[in-house]
Parts: C-alpha cells; sequence; structure tokens
C-alpha cells in the first residue's frame, strides 16, 4: 500500500516537475499575446469537499440515491500560461455501494493523479484579469487504492485493491478578488473493476463527483504580454518618424526666434515715431507653432519619458506665446471596440492636456476643452502608416 501511494505521488510530482523544468530551460515563450512565467509565479493551492458515486458498466445494485458518498480534496496547481496549466490532486473519501452477499457497504479510498489543465476562458476570449468566470477541462493518470483500512476489510470481507486510474474533468472558477477564487469542479474517474470491493458486474468502474471549494493563488498572479516583431517594427518606426517631426520642428522654432528678433528690432525703431503710428503700429508676427505628436502603447494613456520630453519641447517653443491650439487623442481601430476607443482617445487627451497646464501652459488656451477632445477610431490620424502609430495625441 505505502509503496503504491509513493508511486502515484512520484507520477504527479514528475508530471509538474517535467512542465515547469521545461518552461524554464526553454525560455520565455510566446503564445497568444502573453510570456510563460517564471518558476514560483502563478501558483495556486486548493480544498474542496462534495458528494460521489461509483457504477459499471454492467448491472449495478441498489437504488442511486443510496449510492452517494464522501469526497474531500486536495490540489496544487502551477499555471505556465494563462491557457495551460499542470495540476497535483490527491482526492479522497467513501463509496457507498452495495454486495451481493453482505448487502449496503462504504470502501474508502485514495486517489492521487497529475492533471494537464486548460483555460477555455482565456483560449477563447483571450485573457482578461478582470474575468469573473473561468472554464477549465482537464484531463489526468494517477493511482488508485480502495478497501486499504483493516476495519473496511473486516466488514466487507475484501482485499484491498489498487491500480492505475484516468482522470477527467471540467473545474468552474469563480474569480472573489485577485486571490481567492471559489471552485465549483465536476470529474470523473475510470478504472478496472475488480479492485472494487463491492463485486461490479462490469469490467470498469466508473466513478462521478461534485465538489465545492476555495482557491488561494500566491506569488505573481497576472502575466505579461509578448510583443510580436511587428509591434517591436511598428515602435521603432514610430520613434523615427518622431524625431523627424521633433528636427522640423527644431527648425521651425529656430525661424520663428529670427522673426520674433526681426519685430523686437522693428519695434525699437518704431518707438521714436509712436504717436503718429499708433493707429498703424506694426504687430510682431506670431510664431509658427510647432505640430507636436505623443506616442502610447496600446490600451494606455500613460505618458512615457520620451512622450514627456516632446511635450517639454513643445512647452519651451509656445510658454511665451498666447495663441490657442488643439488637443487631439487617436485610438487604433484594430484593437478594442469603438466605444473603448472612444473612451482611451480621451483619456490620452485629458494625459497631454494635464500635463501642459502643469508646466505652466494656461488651459484657456487649449480649445475647445482644458481637457482636450478625443476622437477614439472614427478619425486617422496617419491614414498612410501603420494602424499602431494611430495610438497618439496631436497638438496643432
Amino acid at each position: 500500500m505505502k509503496k503504491s501511494l509513493f508511486a502515484a505521488l512520484l507520477i504527479v510530482s514528475t508530471l509538474l516537475s517535467a512542465g515547469v523544468t521545461a518552461q524554464e530551460q526553454g525560455g520565455k515563450l510566446r503564445w497568444k499575446g502573453h510570456e510563460t512565467n517564471k518558476f514560483w509565479d502563478n501558483w495556486e493551492i486548493s480544498i474542496g469537499a462534495g458528494a460521489n458515486t461509483a457504477f459499471s458498466n454492467g448491472s449495478n445494485i441498489g437504488k442511486r440515491s443510496e449510492r452517494i458518498g464522501f469526497e474531500g480534496t486536495f490540489s496544487l496547481t502551477k499555471w505556465v500560461h494563462p491557457i495551460v496549466g499542470i495540476r497535483g490532486q490527491l482526492q479522497g473519501g467513501w463509496f457507498n455501494n452495495f454486495h451481493p452477499t453482505n448487502g449496503k457497504m462504504d470502501w474508502p479510498y485514495l486517489f492521487a493523479h497529475g492533471d494537464i489543465m486548460v483555460n477555455f476562458s482565456n483560449w477563447v476570449g483571450g485573457y482578461r484579469e478582470d474575468r469573473v468566470y473561468y472554464a477549465v477541462p482537464y484531463i489526468g493518470l494517477g493511482y488508485m487504492a480502495v478497501n486499504f483500512t483493516d476495519n473496511s476489510q473486516i466488514d466487507n470481507r475484501a482485499a484491498s485493491g489498487q491500480a492505475f486510474t484516468f482522470a477527467y474533468g471540467l473545474l468552474n472558477k469563480f474569480r472573489v478578488c485577485k486571490q481567492l477564487d471559489i471552485d465549483l469542479e465536476f470529474k470523473g474517474l475510470f478504472a478496472p473493476a475488480r479492485i472494487a470491493p463491492c463485486k461490479f458486474d462490469g469490467a470498469y468502474m466508473y466513478g462521478l463527483s461534485a465538489t465545492l471549494g476555495f482557491t488561494y493563488r500566491f506569488n505573481k498572479r497576472d502575466w505579461n504580454r509578448a510583443y510580436s516583431q511587428d509591434d517591436v517594427d511598428g515602435y521603432i518606426a514610430a520613434i523615427g518618424d518622431l524625431t523627424n517631426r521633433l528636427n522640423n520642428a527644431n527648425d521651425r522654432l529656430g525661424d520663428a526666434n529670427k522673426r520674433i528678433n526681426d519685430a523686437d528690432a522693428e519695434n525699437a525703431r518704431l518707438r521714436n515715431d509712436l504717436d503718429k503710428c499708433r493707429k498703424n503700429r506694426p504687430v510682431a508676427a506670431a510664431p509658427i507653432l510647432p505640430e507636436t505628436s505623443v506616442f502610447f502603447t496600446i490600451g494606455s494613456a500613460k505618458l512615457s519619458d520620451y512622450a514627456k520630453a516632446s511635450l517639454d519641447q513643445f512647452i519651451a517653443t509656445v510658454k511665451d506665446s498666447d495663441a490657442k491650439f488643439t488637443v487631439t487623442g487617436y485610438a487604433d481601430k484594430e484593437t478594442g471596440s469603438q466605444a473603448r476607443n472612444m473612451q482611451l482617445s480621451k483619456q490620452r487627451a485629458k494625459a497631454v492636456a494635464d500635463y501642459l497646464v502643469a508646466n505652466g501652459i494656461a488651459a484657456s488656451r487649449i480649445q475647445p476643452s482644458a481637457e482636450g477632445q478625443g476622437v477614439g477610431d472614427t478619425v486617422t490620424a496617419y491614414p498612410d502608416m501603420q494602424p499602431k502609430i494611430q495610438r497618439c495625441v496631436i497638438i496643432k
């Protein structure tokens, strides 16, 4: 008995260590937009309890309502990706069945198994940290021992049985908070009927159970997004375009400064004839304001250090002017819903407008609203460029 349980636990630990070791040796993999994680990230520990029943593919004595037993579970799960996980579970309790001679009997069992878990909700609907419900089907293999206590063997007049057993089921996870889930698990097992002391007529034994329990998630609980080469190339192209725009803005700034100097000289000359020319006094030419673009990462309205540097350059250009300008936010129509993109573009415009006001630009100079304006994905900022470049705010 002890050797068999040790073998079952060895199978479970081998499945866990094999998956985790392959992950560590292979580095961070990219699948469906997210990376695999480190060894100590995304672990779960679970407990549960519920009811079970056992039957065979032959005849089954007794009413179904009288063949209900008890089951308790303890599980340790390692998620290597938002979609794929590896679990070791120990389930045990007792089955209630009928013996042709002994009548109704209960017989204890322990079943240790390793499972491959698939988060079907994340697979189909994409990973979302705020998702409330997860459907997680799984399959597994382990070792089952039944009727192993002295009392149960005496009462049932049957020897203990052991065999390799298949496991399968559906785990329904309901997120309570970032750390805690409520689990409703429906599972089954498949084993040779010869291990059961109740003398099933069929060749196979089937077990069905339903348990309710809790899961605690510890260490890192979320996932890192994996960027494709297209994403990287898009960001590099955007940075190159922004650099060219900054160079052009610097050139226009030099021209504007020259015009300001010329205007100052003209004003000095006209002071001597101020009374005669008061009504027609030449006005210093207004500086040419640069058009500035600020780029954002996907799904974000947070200003990067590079964006702040661009805004600081713009502020230095216009802080001594009274000219008004617009702050317009855009979004990429390739990602997100139209409503979400409209909200995101407004958030981006507001982030830029707030930064300008915080650094000395009067809110009244931002038109039509001091919070900027967002057009979502209804208007394309740069029609001839990739959709990723549309995640921006343009100041004109």
